[in-house]
């Protein structure tokens, strides 16, 4: 309503706000209007899950797979019983250092070694035996007189177990040479003699060869010839017998 003077007249303060609730009210009614009209129909959102449905591969498919069923008729399978009657066990232990020695046997056979001795009349392996040769007066190297040098040899087992050693002329062997002239050597006809020794872990068994400058030779003919003046060399050899230092000597 217009005032007398041709300027709208005041509005009151009811008026007022309930013209800003019709717009208000205006303004929601046409943004709910919008966002119906926006809203996807509910065929087009049948559409769009399936076709979701078709192109996602993790899909379960309609039918589910079987699985494979139990069948109750069959029985299940024994275990083996991990438990060893007693009856076989003292057995087993009883055996087994009876497979051990001869494992060992086998083993010394086909590395062509000699079998441990188990007994003092066993023979004693070649490693378990050592063997030093020397004069037999020490530091002497010269002699005259038609005296002949003696040569001391001493032999030790170093295993545990007793056992017999070979000490026979064949089995440790003391040969001369001269040069390259073998003069002597104690196998010389000594042929199938033997001297056995039984010898304890860590004991020495000593003995002396002496040689009375005679030559000697394989087939054990006569001969009285003796070694003339010069240089000899000692050795000792024999299985048992090890790396020894050769001995030079000088006879007058």
């Amino acid at each position: 309503m217009a005032s007398s003077t041709g300027h709208p007249a005041p509005v009151s303060k009811d008026i007022y706000w309930r013209r800003r609730a019709f717009v208000m009210i205006g303004v929601l009614l046409v943004l709910a209007l919008i966002a119906y009209a926006c809203r996807p129909s509910d065929g087009a959102s049948e559409t769009s899950s399936n076709q979701a449905a078709i192109e996602d591969p993790s899909a379960s498919p309609s039918v589910p797979e079987e699985e494979p069923s139990e069948d109750p008729s069959e029985e299940p399978e024994e275990e083996p019983s991990a438990s060893a009657s007693p009856s076989e066990e003292p057995s087993e232990g009883a055996g087994k250092d009876d497979d051990e020695e001869k494992a060992e046997d086998e083993d010394s056979e086909e590395s062509g070694e000699a079998a441990a001795p188990k007994s003092p009349e066993d023979a004693c392996r070649p490693q378990d035996v050592v063997v030093t040769f020397d004069f037999a007066e020490k530091d002497r190297d010269t002699y005259g007189g038609g005296a002949g040098p003696g040569f001391k040899v001493t032999v030790v087992n170093v295993a545990e177990q007793t056992c017999t050693v070979d000490v026979g002329p064949e089995a440790v062997e003391l040969i001369i040479h001269s040069g390259s002239d073998r003069i002597f050597s104690t196998a010389d006809c000594a042929e199938g003699k033997r001297e056995k020794q039984q010898l304890t872990q860590g004991r020495p068994y000593e003995y002396t060869l002496d040689w009375e400058r005679n030559r000697s030779f394989t087939d054990c003919r006569d001969s009285s010839a003796k070694a003339q003046p010069g240089w000899y060399r000692a050795n000792l050899k024999g299985d048992h017998v090890g790396d020894v230092d050769e001995l030079v000597f000088q006879l007058q």
